[in-house]
């Protein structure tokens, strides 16, 4: 037995002992609990206590084997006995295992056991009755089984089949009569159902009526007067009939309709069944068999229409040249059958029963069973035909009608169509609340679907009753919740609303109904809903696929023909297209938009006819796009993909024109930079820019540069390209939408973020190139962006919700650059605020002195700068306020160019501009008003500007003697300028252009304030000295605002270099060119004189060649393209020396010859450069009138390199051995100091003097006495201990460092020896002998001249450098720059070559016997100087032979001696072979200009 059975095994087999009692027991007690029923098991009974179950266990156990046949017998007597209904259990559960042997295999083996089972049980009659033939054979029950079934066939017919002939003379015609005339009278309320059946009662007994026939007659009744449903209903309860009866009545009816062609006049027999079900008289499984046609056939119907739909879509897409003709004509056939099918479909729906009984179900208001039929098709199929979906648009009229008078009013003139309630209190009652409409209506327009198209007035009443309703449960409740009607009301619009309004023909006043009742979900929600009508909803639907692809043929087609001179068809062509189903439209003209630019403007111009819902869901289709994981990188990850920069600029123009929702745009853009991915910026940018009308600052005008150093007004007028009337309303939507999202900030912010972590996050892209790109994107709209916030955002709403500036650098992880570009704003309505409150303090504000406004100008500077200078001051290290003062930090970022200056020309050319006397005959009186009050307001800006720049320079005027402060006795240059140079000014100059024309200001303004401490000269030749890793590490657009900051210091460096009035007048005197700092206030500082100042100039040029040289020839193209930036950048200050413009020159034509096939780019930007430079050549000065080069005397060539017995350890020029007072030291001391800053040392005195006391020996008690005096002016009496230990420590290891270095430049020399010492051995041994002659003699010269030495350098004798500042070591050797016939034979340089080659490698000459290493070291390069003028002098001489040999004219001589002198130019700074060039500039330079002082 199964587990948990009320018997077991031990029970058969222990038959006798205890089984028997066991089995008899159990059944009479389950006997005795349900003594009525015994055979029915109760709900949630267990098995154990079920009679079934005990039989069943009995009867299958006896089958089975396990209990002997005779000894259940008397048990099985004795059961019948015990119940009446025992017999009949018996028999029920023989008929179960009967089942069970014929049908499971395992189970056969035991039918004859049951078959001997059957035989034993003595109940014939009820086996016969429920056992098949086929069993009662084998048993025995019957004998003839054929016959059996035929006398069964036959009682079966007599019973249900055969009817009784009665004698139609018995039943009396009267009966009828008399039933007619009483089921049809006028019913009133005396007449009842109840009385009523008593009259039929006693008609069918009085005149043998037969009740079937008086049962039809009653459906007649109810067939012909409808509207007394309820009475018939009634009545026909309390008629004594079945279900089935009045199924088979009606279906007979039914049939016989059918028949006959069915038609209108058998409606009536559909609403009585529709009444009989809602009365629950008549079982819906009843009279549906008796339906046609078949569900299979209906089913089998949608299916085709589906397929057919989708191959209509397919076929869509599909393009073919062949057979066109066939196929148009295909189409026309296609259109054709689709039309006639429409033209049938009333007659095809007459004859369908299923669907005429929907109809009349709900007519009478059944919704209910009309479900029950619908779940049988599949889904929308009923509601797709449209009878069915007209019935139930009516219905839902009426259940509307209640809650649609009470918030909807007409007008008292207008008279609407009021819709009476159904009169059936079966029948769906009318919703009375939005409640109600959510349980009763939501639930019916939901099964309704996109099939509401039926009834466009039932849409109209759906929409404005739930746009009341939203009105009321728009706010958000105190729980956070809005009402239920709320949310239940985006599944209607979603399943209903939209895919209906697909099916209508071009309704753009539905869609502004729909857009009415929408706008007030956010966009969020809306997006949802588009998403799902454009990508589902319209794939669900075969009428909604036909649509959508009649749709798409219409506008490709369209599409193929839109130009800008057929804007206007085209445009009321897309507009028909898109009123009702515009999501496939939109996504097919923005992916011809993404192939093809310059649709662009036309398709933007084409969409003015669209309603306010389409050109919301074209802002869903472009973000839908822009969603799309596509490649936005293109030509090997080197530039943005074009398709990209294509919808971007869509994206601008369209936003612009049409009233879009900015919502999902910005949202999608504040996204992307949450997941760092910054491409999209492009986007923002671009909106901006066309929808606010802020440019970016980076293309704009000299003039526009100047403008926007002015006033708001000026810079609106004179300083963007687009005039602000043009982008008045988009500018306040594009506010409104940031306001209103809450984007405004956090935008800023995500841009800042990403502009600082993108070069760490393009780990993917292979090339730089793209990345500052990105780069230069980030930066480039956080300023645009900023820009605009601050023209459209009030401060109020700015203040609330931008950050202070202490969380901005630390909580926002923002650089000091961005956040004061973020706050400086609100600092300055700060100021001004308090300015004018302690302004209005005062009685006489009106008639304020200018010095009293600065009065109160300072007040308010301390008490709105106090505390923001204590908040930022724990941001940065501490020991950057040791050099810098945080006010001066302060003061630096919070100013701007409308600060410094007033553009008086950028405002006289705007009135001159604007001049309403001007004749002009177009004016009109109103424009000439306009014009002259913007030429008063220009005037006043301008005045109150002007007064603003004297109160801020008073302001600096004061804060400028705490800005720099002086630490103990050192001078104030390195620090300090390192501070300013690296916090201030490389961040700013290279954030926006003004940002750089403001530093390169502020530092001049730094100069013309004479501030305390700040060295001019310091912080000029830090910016110029080496530009090359500046150069290498800017991206595009950082380049040309380096260039632009560049330009700017140069034209200041230029005017002073002009002109000898200018320095004096504005520089003589300053602290900024003070060369040595005193303590004692007794002795005066000293200062760089004019031609010192023009030496430094021309070094400084000379540094920005050799930089920028250096990136031309790097090969890298950032470094490359950056350089020519920077030179169409400046170059209307540089070149300023024709030698340098020949040598840029000749490296720009290398590049353009590198370039031109592999990247053409550069070569478009070097070919550019090269044509400007040809332009300004002619005009350059040579090197001496830019500069004075003092030539050598053959006696300051004989000294060169002699040592000076007379230098001493401070560094300074001392006398000539003779005695020279202490008067005559100091001046050479200034000299000397003079002649440093022109050679570009601006190095602090006492390390100067530290250098020089390392390369003295043993210094004489005099002289350290002398230096001491020297130096006191530089170090003070008072150092501490501190300081002195930790700038011998920094000696030491500056001194470590220049070892090492001399270490290494041999090892370099030997490695280059080696590849030419094959070549040198040949040379060497045929001049060998020659060479030793020469050098005796040379050393028996220097010897002489030793005697006349001091007096020949000692006014023009400096430190001279140790050998390793130089290039190339001790190789170096004198050059004539004053010399004009320099030969260029390759003979003399060959010779010259191997020359020194020869010397370089012989350190074995013989000295002398107490000559010391150094010594000799000292005599080899001195050696080989000489060799260097004298093969100078050679080179000459040949030149003059030449020229005269030649005839050459003066003028040929002059040209070709500029050709030559910019061919050594380019190779001094360009080439990195040492065969070719093996001396720097820089130190020949200095070599001509001082005199190298060296020890006995």
């Amino acid at each position: 037995m199964a587990a948990g059975g009320l018997f077991t095994l031990e029970t058969w087999k222990n038959w006798e002992k205890s089984g028997k009692a066991e089995l008899v027991q159990t059944i009479r007690h389950l006997i005795k609990e349900n003594g009525e029923n015994p055979g029915l098991s109760k709900p949630n009974q267990s098995p154990t206590k079920d009679l079934s179950r005990a039989l069943y266990e009995f009867l299958s156990a006896i089958v089975r084997g396990h209990l002997r046949r005779d000894y259940a017998r008397p048990v099985l007597i004795d059961m019948v006995n015990w119940h009446p209904d025992m017999a009949s259990q018996l028999v029920e559960i023989t008929t179960l295992l009967d089942l069970e042997t014929a049908a499971v295999e395992r189970f056969s083996r035991n039918r004859d056991n049951l078959l001997g089972l059957l035989k034993s049980l003595d109940a014939d009659r009820l086996l016969k009755e429920r056992l098949e033939i086929e069993t009662l054979g084998d048993a025995g029950i019957v004998r003839h089984k054929k016959n059996f079934h035929t006398k069964q066939i036959k009682v079966k017919t007599k019973l249900f089949y055969k009817q009784q002939k009665f004698n139609l003379l018995r039943e009396e015609t009267e009966g009828y009569a008399k039933l007619v005339t009483e089921l049809n009278q006028e019913i009133t309320d005396r007449i009842t159902p109840n009385s009523m059946i008593q009259v039929i009662r006693s008609l069918i007994g009085g005149f043998n009526l037969d009740p079937n026939r008086v049962l039809d007659l009653i459906l007649e009744s109810l067939e012909s007067r409808p509207h007394l449903h309820q009475f018939y209903t009634s009545l026909l309860s309390q008629y004594p009939c079945e279900s089935a009866t009045i199924s088979e009545i009606l279906g007979f009816k039914l049939n016989t309709s059918a028949k006959e062609g069915g038609g209108k006049e058998t409606q009536g027999i559909y609403t009585t069944i529709s009444l009989l079900l809602q009365a629950d008289i008549l079982q819906l499984q009843d009279i549906y068999v008796w339906l046609t046609p078949e569900d299979s056939s209906m089913a089998e119907e949608h299916q085709r229409e589906e397929a057919e739909a989708t191959e209509m879509a397919h076929r869509v897409n599909i393009v073919s040249t062949k057979d066109k003709d066939k196929e148009k004509e295909k189409e026309k056939e296609d259109e054709e059958r689709e039309r006639q099918e429409q033209q049938r479909n009333p007659e095809r729906y007459l004859n369908n029963q299923k669907i005429q009984l929907c109809i009349a179900l709900l007519q009478v208001g059944d919704w209910d069973h009309f479900q029950e039929i619908s779940r049988r098709f599949p889904d929308f199929y009923l509601v797709s035909i449209p009878p069915i979906s007209k019935a139930l648009c009516n219905l839902i009229h009426t259940l509307f009608e209640t809650v649609y008078r009470k918030v909807c009013h007409l007008p008292s003139r207008l008279q609407g169509t009021v819709i009476e309630p159904l009169d059936n209190p079966r029948a769906v009652q009318p919703a009375t609340n939005y409640n109600d409409l959510v349980l009763i209506t939501f639930p019916m327009l939901t099964a309704l679907g996109p099939h509401l198209c039926h009834d466009p007035g039932l849409m109209y009443k759906v929409l404005r009753t739930a746009r009341h309703g939203l009105k009321q449960q728009v706010r958000v409740g105190p729980d956070g919740m809005r009402g239920l009607f709320y949310y239940e009301f985006l599944d209607i619009l979603d399943e209903v609303m939209l895919p209906a309004l697909s099916m209508l023909d071009s309704n753009p006043c539905m869609a502004e109904e729909i857009w009415e009742t929408l706008k007030f979900y956010p966009y969020q929600h809306r997006y949802k809903l588009y998403g799902r009508w454009k990508n589902e909803t319209c794939n669900q639907h075969p009428a909604l696929v036909r649509r959508r692809t009649a749709l798409l043929k219409k506008a490709k087609f369209i599409m193929m023909r839109i130009t800008k001179e057929t804007i206007k068809p085209v445009s009321r062509g897309i507009g028909k297209l898109t009123h009702n189903n515009p999501a496939p439209i939109f996504h097919y003209i923005l992916i011809q938009v993404q192939l093809y630019d310059n649709l662009i403007g036309p398709v933007v111009d084409s969409f003015k006819y669209l309603t306010s819902l389409s050109y919301d869901v074209l802002g869903y289709c472009i973000v839908e796009i822009l969603s799309e994981n596509k490649d936005r990188i293109a030509n090997d990850a080197m530039a943005i993909s074009s398709w990209l920069q294509a919808l971007s600029s869509f994206c601008g123009a369209v936003y612009k024109k049409y009233p879009i929702d900015l919502g999902g745009i910005l949202q999608f853009v504040a996204n992307q930079l949450k997941a760092e991915k910054s491409i999209d910026l492009l986007i923002l940018r671009e909106i901006v820019q066309k929808m606010g009308g802020t440019d970016t600052l980076e293309d704009l005008t000299p003039d526009q540069l100047d403008a926007m150093c002015g006033g708001e007004l000026l810079r609106r007028e004179a300083g963007q390209y687009q005039q602000e009337r043009n982008t008045k309303r988009s500018s306040v939507r594009l506010k409104e939408a940031l306001l209103e999202h809450d984007l405004a900030i956090p935008l800023l912010l995500l841009t800042a973020q990403q502009r600082s972590s993108v070069v760490y996050n393009q780990t993917e892209s292979p090339h730089l190139k793209l990345v500052g790109k990105l780069y230069d994107q980030c930066q480039d709209t956080m300023v645009q962006f900023g820009s605009y916030l601050f023209q459209v955002v009030t401060i109020d709403e700015l203040s609330g919700r931008m950050p202070p500036i202490g969380t901005l650098l630390s909580d926002c992880h923002v650089s000091a650059d961005v956040a004061f570009f973020l706050a400086r704003p609100l600092f300055i309505n700060m100021l001004n605020a308090k300015y004018d409150e302690l302004r209005k303090q005062d009685k006489g504000e009106k008639k304020m002195t200018l010095e009293q406004k600065k009065m109160r100008y300072l007040e308010a500077c301390s008490e709105v700068f106090g505390p923001i200078v204590t908040s930022i001051r724990p941001h940065f290290s501490i020991k950057v306020w040791e050099d810098m003062d945080p006010s001066f930090f302060l003061t630096f970022w919070t100013l701007t160019m409308s600060d410094l200056e007033v553009p008086h020309h950028m405002y006289e050319k705007e009135i001159k501009k604007i001049d309403p006397n001007q004749p002009s005959s177009n004016k009109r009186k109103k424009e000439a008003d306009r014009l002259l009050a913007l030429k008063e307001k220009l005037q006043e800006e301008e005045k109150r500007q002007k007064e603003h720049v004297e109160r801020v320079l008073a302001r600096l005027q004061q804060e400028k003697d705490r800005w720099f402060t002086l630490r103990g006795a050192r001078s104030p240059k390195n620090d300090t300028v390192t501070a300013f140079l690296q916090l201030c000014l490389f961040p700013r100059c290279t954030f926006t252009t003004l940002d750089a024309i403001y530093c390169a200001k502020f530092v001049k303004m730094l100069h013309s304030l004479k501030t305390p401490n700040f060295s001019t000269l310091i912080c000029y030749d830090r910016m110029y000295c080496d530009i090359t890793y500046t150069v290498a590490s800017c991206t595009e657009q950082e380049a040309h605002r380096y260039a632009r900051f560049l330009l700017g210091t140069l034209e200041t460096v230029m005017h002073w270099h002009t002109s000898h009035n200018n320095y004096e007048r504005e520089c003589a005197s300053y602290p900024g060119f003070v060369t040595k700092y005193r303590v004692s206030r007794q002795e005066a500082n000293d200062y760089v004189d004019y031609e010192n100042y023009r030496h430094v100039v021309h070094k400084w040029h000379y540094k920005i060649t050799k930089a920028l040289i250096t990136c031309l020839e790097s090969g890298d193209y950032i470094q490359i393209r950056n350089a020519i930036l920077i030179l169409q950048g400046i170059i209307q200050r540089f070149p300023a020396i024709i030698n340098l413009a020949i040598v840029i020159e000749k490296r720009i034509e290398m590049v353009k010859l590198q370039e031109r096939n592999s990247r053409n780019d550069l070569y478009v930007l070097a070919n550019s450069y090269s044509g400007r430079l040809k332009a300004i050549k002619p005009n350059l000065p040579q090197e001496p009138e830019f500069h004075i080069v003092p030539k050598r005397t053959p006696a300051a060539q004989k000294v060169n390199g002699t040592p000076d017995s007379t230098a001493t350890s401070g560094g300074a020029g001392a006398g000539d051995g003779k005695g020279t007072p202490a008067e005559q030291v100091d001046g050479k001391q200034a000299k000397a100091e003079a002649m440093e800053v022109a050679n570009g040392d601006v190095e602090a005195k006492e390390e100067r003097e530290a250098k020089k006391g390392e390369n003295n020996s043993k210094p004489t008690k005099e002289k350290r006495d002398v230096a001491e005096k020297k130096g006191g002016g530089e170090e003070g009496e008072g150092k501490r201990p501190e300081e002195k230990k930790r700038e011998e420590k920094e000696k030491k290891k500056e001194k470590e460092k220049e070892k090492e270095e001399r270490e290494e430049k041999p090892r370099k020399r030997s490695k280059e020896s080696k590849k030419i010492k094959q070549e040198e051995e040949e040379y060497l041994e045929e001049r060998d002998e020659r060479e030793r002659g020469e050098r005796d003699r040379e050393r028996e010269r220097e010897r002489e001249r030793e005697g006349s030495a001091t007096s020949n350098t000692s006014s023009t004798s400096a430190k001279m450098d140790p050998p390793e500042a130089s290039p190339r070591g001790s190789k170096r050797r004198k050059t004539d720059h004053s010399s004009k016939n320099r030969g260029k034979e390759e003979a003399s340089r060959r010779d010259h070559k191997h020359k020194e080659r020869s010397k370089s490698r012989e350190p074995e000459s013989v000295p002398s016997p107490k000559e010391s290493k150094k010594e000799k070291k000292e005599r080899k390069r001195d050696r080989s100087q000489d060799d260097g003028v004298e093969v100078d002098q050679k080179r000459k001489k040949g030149g003059e032979e030449r020229m005269k040999s030649n005839g050459r004219q003066e003028d040929e001589h002059k040209h070709r001696h500029r050709q030559v002198e910019a061919e050594e130019y380019y190779e001094r700074y360009s080439s990195k072979d040492s065969h070719r060039a093996d001396y720097d500039y820089e130190r020949e330079y200095e070599k001509q200009t001082t005199r190298h002082k060296r020890k006995n």
